[in-house]
């Protein structure tokens, strides 16, 4: 049942952008892990998993997704998030959002926390691409390259950087992630049997040409 209610989600985002923006499709729940590739050792920072994130049996951090809407281009991840830290300076992120409402331009939303004071709701700290991937549910092997926003160096400037310097993360490669969204099957399969058609239009102008 489970495979089955990915299986209608991946038809479902795939034809989200070409839907009505009012077609709402809920998600129900579902999984998103991401694989590390940033040095965070190097940088001297430590991670901790915080709420209900995990760490998957290939290294990969786990986020359950919890709600949101496929229609809207919105993944939502509550209650759980990750801890960066450095000596006595941290920054909680947490609750995050996969924005694919442009899917050529994505964000990863989150709320933020640092012990400077820095607090924010929302804030776009990872950015993507996802037309430029092929397999973005395939949760073994995460190919959505995640990079860091400007916003997100500058805040991690203000807490880890050296007075006067920075660490020059701004466009820099965080890791890789894929995401599993799970949609109730009646909206998937109309999403899938609308995708159905559009197939086969496409299937008909090609033979008349």
């Amino acid at each position: 049942m489970r495979n089955g209610l990915i299986a209608a989600a991946v038809a479902a985002v795939s034809l989200a952008a070409a839907a009505p923006a009012s077609a709402a499709t809920a998600i129900i729940g579902g999984d998103t892990v991401v694989e590390v590739t940033f040095d965070l050792a190097a940088a001297g920072l430590t991670p901790t998993l915080l709420g209900d994130a995990t760490a998957t049996p290939m290294g990969f951090l786990n986020f359950p997704v919890t709600g949101g809407d496929l229609g809207a281009g919105r993944i939502e991840h509550e209650n759980s998030g990750v801890r960066l830290s450095a000596g006595t300076a941290s920054i909680d992120l947490q609750n995050f959002i996969i924005d694919i409402s442009n899917p050529a331009a994505g964000q990863i939303l989150a709320d933020v926390s640092a012990s400077n004071g820095t607090m924010a709701d929302d804030a776009p700290i990872f950015s993507f691409d996802l037309t430029a991937v092929t397999g973005p549910f395939d949760l073994a092997d995460p190919s959505i390259e995640l990079f860091f926003t400007m916003l997100a160096a500058d805040v991690l400037d203000s807490l880890f950087a050296a007075p006067g310097q920075t660490l020059g993360l701004a466009g820099v490669k965080f890791g890789e992630a894929a995401t599993a969204p799970e949609v109730p099957l009646p909206a998937a399969a109309w999403m899938f049997l609308a995708g159905a058609g559009v197939f086969a239009a496409q299937r008909k102008l090609r033979k008349a040409a």
